[in-house]
């Protein structure tokens, strides 16, 4: 069975999984819809340029001896036809196939539309359920105008980070809830272990210690509210030792355990500050890809600030039995994380990376449906002035909220409310 739902997960991000293929990519912006048509052919399926540029209010240079620009919100990315690479700046992105030209129009591969542009181009996200690009709008920060004494120098303020403005539709009330519930949530890291730190390339610095602490507090604001019984393994900046966590959701009896991280894009990616986009939520199983093994690795290293009497035990017996409490709830993991990434992918500005698997230490533990979100890259300099904005922090706290809510709804519809 669990082979089976790891196959069932590896779905690529490149193109849309439904009966039939869609037909044309839609283009929703705040104020317009439009569409760019998918043409198919042995090599894959394509996008037209111009029609793409053009819904997203862009330009698409004439192919000359084979090469061609695509113009997008400021970005500019360089094609040769019969080459699968796209250049913006000094980056070369591989891409599944290469770009072509039919009686003088340029046609993409869809993988770059679907996987690539949202990932170099700000503002933009690709839903692949619906084979719709959305575009967000961005805004300065919010933040009081500087004072006639203030010092920070004029080119400074002017080039201080942009963050999203999204408009989130109000909830319709939910059904009063009759069976009694109980979900941890956990700030990662704390106290000396910082996590991340960013963004890359100046701006506002900020701390995952206190991104995650904050975010917390404000989701288990929201689910009190909801009238679900909230324990937090921390609420303060303190260090709580990874295989403490989980124990703690299990002395409690939780029925969920939601760990809340900041992703960071390692230095050795190309353009690094602008390549690491988007949010993502994991559950606990074998880390599948290279990308996935990495932000365990990162995640995992907090182990290095607890002393050596917070280890782990080696009983053999042990690893037996938590790994088929663990099992239990694999199915049940997954279903809470695809429910939060939802709740994220209508506010979040950065791209949707999906449901993810990973040996996280801090889930090891936790014998109860568990994930952990990485809301977002602080290594990014819009990413991380999102994240540090009070009023955006309440925006993704409401939306893991909501993530959590909906799928305790849906489990108490299946199993008639009891657990």
């Amino acid at each position: 069975m669990i082979a089976a739902l790891a196959v069932l997960l590896q779905i690529s991000a490149a193109a849309p999984v439904s009966g039939a293929p869609p037909s044309h990519i839609t283009v929703r912006t705040a104020s317009s819809t439009g569409a760019a048509p998918i043409v198919r052919s042995s090599a894959g399926a394509f996008v037209s340029a111009s029609a793409l540029t053009r819904a997203l209010g862009g330009t698409t240079s004439p192919v000359e001896n084979g090469r061609f620009t695509v113009d997008i919100r400021g970005t500019t990315v360089s094609f040769v036809e019969g080459v699968p690479f796209a250049r913006v700046d000094s980056v070369i992105l591989p891409m599944s196939a290469a770009p072509y030209s039919a009686a003088g129009a340029a046609y993409l591969p869809l993988h770059f539309v679907a996987e690539l542009l949202p990932r170099v181009t700000t503002g933009l996200y690709y839903d692949v359920a619906m084979a719709e690009l959305r575009v967000f709008n961005t805004v300065t920060q919010s933040r009081p105008p500087p004072s006639p004494q203030s010092t920070q120098p004029a080119e400074e303020r002017a080039a201080s980070p942009t963050v999203a403005s999204l408009e989130v539709p109000p909830r319709a009330p939910r059904a009063r809830r009759t069976t009694p519930r109980r979900i941890v949530i956990d700030a990662g890291h704390g106290g000396p272990d910082n996590g991340m730190t960013g963004p890359m390339g100046g701006g506002p610095r900020i701390y995952e210690k206190h991104i995650t602490l904050a975010v917390s507090r404000q989701v288990a604001e929201i689910l009190r509210a909801e009238g679900i019984e909230v324990v937090m393994t921390r609420t303060r900046d303190t260090l709580i030792a990874l295989s403490d966590r989980g124990r703690i959701a299990n002395r409690n009896k939780a029925d969920l355990f939601i760990s809340v991280h900041v992703n960071a894009a390692p230095t050795t990616w190309r353009n690094a500050a602008q390549a690491g986009r988007g949010f993502e939520t994991y559950f606990l199983a074998e880390a599948k890809t290279e990308e996935a093994r990495r932000v365990e690795q990162m995640e995992n290293e907090s182990v290095r600030f607890e002393t050596g009497a917070n280890a782990p035990k080696g009983d053999p017996l042990s690893f037996i039995i938590n790994d088929m409490a663990q099992n239990e709830h694999l199915r049940e993991s997954n279903d809470l994380a695809e429910s939060i990434q939802q709740g994220l992918r209508r506010i979040h500005p950065g791209p949707n990376r999906g449901v993810k698997q990973a040996n996280f230490a801090v889930l090891r533990t936790s014998f109860m449906p568990a994930v952990l979100v990485e809301i977002g890259f602080g290594t990014n300099p819009e990413e991380a002035a999102f994240m540090g904005d009070p009023s955006k922090q309440r925006v993704i706290a409401r939306a893991i909220a909501d993530g959590a809510l909906d799928y305790l709804d849906h489990y108490e519809q299946r199993v008639g409310g009891t657990r």
